[in-house]
């Protein structure tokens, strides 16, 4: 993913999660950080981000039922 130097809020929103999970190159984390900067609605929403993936990484795999597999499977099945 990449970011470009001087994109509006919802460019550099859409960029978010990447920089979160530590996606992009040095370029567009460098194009999002200068954004977040001075933009403090970005920065909340960032650290929103950064709230879910923090207390995500903290869970323990959870294997599902093979009940909720076979419903997934069927869904999948039926967009296909």
């Amino acid at each position: 993913m990449s970011a470009e130097p001087g994109k509006l809020c919802h460019e550099v929103r859409v960029e978010l999660p990447a920089l979160v999970a530590g996606e992009l190159d040095h370029t567009a984390r460098a194009a999002v950080e200068e954004h977040l900067s001075f933009c403090s609605g970005c920065q909340f929403e960032w650290h929103e981000h950064e709230l879910v993936w923090r207390c995500l990484s903290q869970c323990e795999d959870v294997d599902p039922p093979e009940e909720l597999r076979a419903r997934v499977r069927h869904a999948i099945a039926g967009l296909e």
